[in-house]
């Protein structure tokens, strides 16, 4: 075996059957997404970076950027929802509310220091736009629930926090700008330890002060919204949408998320609900997401928002190897030169059939290789077909009617 030739830092090569399991996962994800209506759209990989920067107050951030002929800036999309916002404020400015939009695309981003992470994400999801209550946050987490069963997921878990809450809980107490400002550098660092440190600043005491210094810490159902309302009146209006969303939610016949106070993004213009999906056998969430209303405005015309977005290998990861096992397609020997006609005939059948010399030597080894259950090969008026797991040779009169149809 050759040394591979070097890729840059946080990218790999697919081979073709994961690159067949990714390709299934995001169909089973589009299919659950548009049974809720949502339409897929795709945006340029390249965008110029001055229009990009515009969704954060010192820009995209981490990105690899890049000069055009006339000297202009431009940057890979680091991200998915930034493109849909500018997409649906432009292009889509006339449709009328609401606007759902899907996708399937990479976003491309440097990895952070000392972090060990892809440069390169796959990712599918949703942008519910124009709709501002409750009702589109418990659409956006059923579809995704939803969405996570049909590609092979039916227990993950979905934990909501959000964004518009903390920050009524922080200016309830009567904190400072200062205090404010050290509570988001240490809830975006998850850092529970200076949130505290932070908290304990502010002065606030009481169950005021206890359900502040406890607040990146506080998950559970309702009652925990109920604890955070009474305890805090200025945050009560937050804890009674939450809890609507909860209800609307189960309304869907879905499993109404885990309340997550410390449920963050990284991404500043979140700025309600927040999402994080989980599924056992991945290392990080496999759903991310959010409402984001002040977004569009930075691209010519403000409307309300909520999305999410499923990142497709982390989701491979908990879904696991279906194709380890190979599939019922088959390795015809002969099938691309003796036996053409029959390697054509299976395929109208809908039969996957990878087609080798008759004089190929080596078939089991290419099935195995590509992921065919079955080799198959001529033998007088019949065929004699190799199950490649069991090793057994199977006697079929009729290629059409094998094992494999």
């Amino acid at each position: 075996m050759t040394d591979p030739v070097p890729l840059p830092a946080g990218v790999r090569d697919v081979l073709p059957v994961e690159a067949a399991e990714l390709r299934a996962l995001g169909d089973a994800l589009a299919g659950a997404f548009a049974s809720f209506g949502f339409r897929e759209v795709m945006t340029p990989v390249i965008e110029l970076a001055d229009v990009l920067d515009r969704a954060e107050e010192d820009g995209v951030g981490r990105a690899y950027r890049l000069f055009d002929d006339e000297g202009r800036v431009l940057v890979l999309r680091p991200d998915l929802t930034i493109p849909i916002a500018r997409l649906v404020a432009t292009r889509m400015a006339d449709q009328p509310d609401p606007v759902r939009v899907s996708y399937n695309a990479r976003a491309v981003r440097p990895p952070a220091p000392g972090k060990i992470e892809g440069a390169e994400q796959r990712q599918a999801g949703i942008e519910l736009v124009g709709l501002a209550g409750p009702e589109a946050d418990a659409e956006v987490i059923a579809a995704l629930a939803i969405a996570l069963a049909a590609a092979g997921v039916p227990d993950a878990r979905i934990a909501i926090g959000s964004v518009a809450l903390v920050s009524a809980v922080v200016e309830g107490v009567g904190a400072d700008l200062a205090a404010q400002a050290a509570m988001w550098v240490a809830l975006r660092g998850r850092s529970l330890v200076d949130w505290r440190a932070a908290a304990t600043g502010t002065g606030a005491t009481g169950e005021a002060g206890a359900v502040l210094a406890d607040l990146p810490s506080l998950r559970g159902g309702g009652e925990v919204l109920g604890r955070v309302a009474a305890a805090v009146p200025a945050a009560a209006g937050e804890c009674a949408r939450l809890q609507e969303v909860l209800r609307l939610v189960a309304l869907h016949g879905v499993e109404p998320p885990m309340v997550d106070l410390g449920v963050v993004r990284d991404w500043a213009y979140y700025s309600g609900v927040v999402i994080e999906a989980y599924a056992a056998g991945a290392m990080a969430p496999v759903a991310v997401g959010g409402r984001y209303d002040g977004l569009a405005a930075r691209f010519g015309r403000a409307r309300p928002a909520v999305g999410v977005a499923v990142a497709l290998d982390l989701l491979h990861h908990a879904v696991g190897r279906a194709a380890e096992q190979p599939d019922s397609g088959i390795v015809l020997v002969g099938g691309c030169d003796q036996l053409i006609e029959a390697a054509a005939a299976l395929r109208a059948q809908g039969v996957d059939v990878v087609a080798l010399p008759a004089d190929a030597a080596d078939a089991e080894a290419v099935a195995l290789a590509d992921g065919r259950r079955f080799v198959v090969r001529r033998d007088g008026d019949g065929w004699i077909a190799r199950d490649v797991i069991g090793g057994a040779d199977i006697a079929v009169p009729d290629l059409g009617e094998g094992p494999w149809t």
